[in-house]
């Protein structure tokens, strides 16, 4: 018997904001691969043994731990909760996998981790017009055609079973999201803004990740070093070193400024991939002595994908500027698209 229930506006509301998500992940996919002219094959096949990257295998794990739930609770006729997990998968792809691959994309250089970022994330969502086809028909059937280009319709394809789930990957992603957790938890109390690099964090673990997991424990807590102690793990498993010192405090500002950058080359209504020539100038110390910093302005540049840094002609004539406060100071932007 299948068991009726109403949806609160609560939780209407919340469907709603998760299936927007799809939308939002397929945006940012067809931004890139239309910059990169990346086309698919028209062979939707798992790609899982050939991955490299622990997020890509992750993330298709997830996709077929999501058909193989989804299928257990179809063939139960439980079909008001057979679409929970798709949320929550949702949810999955867009604030970890996408945010956490967003710089695979960003590369210039068109290298074997970049081809395999387009090709994880292209089967996902072909994948998942598959799964969401008997929950939102019109959505599955736009997405399907836009991913694939196939004339024929999604739902008189044949479904395609649950593939190849690597747990040992799955369960050391999950550690290392709980990790971050733990740690972001810290720095909320410490007050200290996650753009604000720190020095190092200590782990207690059960297990020792792979050099890939601990690069995405480093950025997302913003550490320059993670150090990892395998024993018993405890509710005091994470140790951020909280001490600020100035050349750290230097880097927390100019993350602050390619912050503002990024945002002010939004505003100009820029394309993902345009190059600019970018001015910079503040009275304040604090901010000059990250533009007199070599170091720190290069990174700024490459961020930025600026080409000329305070160059005088940018000064005096911009396609946008704009000023803006980093940390209480105030500094000057100035973006001229590069030709």
């Amino acid at each position: 018997m299948v068991k009726i229930f109403a949806l609160s506006d609560k939780d209407v509301g919340d469907v709603a904001r998760k299936l927007s998500m799809i939308w939002n992940v397929y945006d940012f996919f067809t931004t890139y691969a239309t910059v990169d002219d990346w086309e698919y094959d028209g062979k939707l096949t798992d790609p899982s043994s050939k991955l490299e990257n622990d997020l890509d295998v992750w993330v298709i794990s997830r996709l077929h731990q999501l058909v193989a739930e989804v299928e257990e609770r179809v063939e139960a006729y439980d079909i008001n909760t057979a679409l929970r997990p798709v949320l929550a998968f949702v949810d999955d792809v867009s604030n970890w996998f996408v945010r956490r691959s967003r710089r695979r994309f960003w590369k210039a250089e068109d290298d074997t981790d970049k081809a395999d970022a387009y090709l994880t994330l292209h089967y996902v969502l072909t994948r998942l017009a598959y799964v969401m086809a008997p929950f939102t028909p019109f959505l599955a059937e736009e997405l399907y055609h836009n991913m694939t280009g196939d004339e024929e319709s999604v739902h008189l394809k044949d479904w395609l079973p649950a593939g190849n789930i690597n747990e040992e990957v799955m369960n050391d992603m999950e550690l290392a999201r709980e990790f971050v957790n733990q740690g972001l938890s810290i720095r909320a109390r410490a007050g200290i803004k996650v753009r604000q690099p720190l020095s190092k964090v200590t782990l207690t673990s059960p297990r020792k990740l792979s050099a890939n997991l601990e690069s995405i424990i480093a950025e997302e807590l913003n550490v320059k070093e993670v150090r990892i102690v395998v024993g018993d793990k405890t509710s005091d498993s994470v140790e951020l070193d909280l001490v600020l010192t100035d050349e750290l405090k230097l880097e927390g500002a100019a993350r602050e400024i390619i912050r503002n950058v990024q945002q002010a080359r939004k505003e100009a209504g820029l394309e993902v991939d345009d190059r600019i020539n970018l001015w910079l100038s503040s009275e304040s110390k604090e901010l000059t002595s990250v533009l007199d910093n070599e170091e720190l302005t290069d990174e700024i540049a490459k961020e930025t994908l600026t080409i000329r840094l305070n160059d005088e002609e940018t000064s005096k004539e911009s396609h946008y500027a704009t000023t803006v406060e980093v940390d209480g100071h105030k500094l000057e932007i100035k973006i001229v698209k590069s030709k």
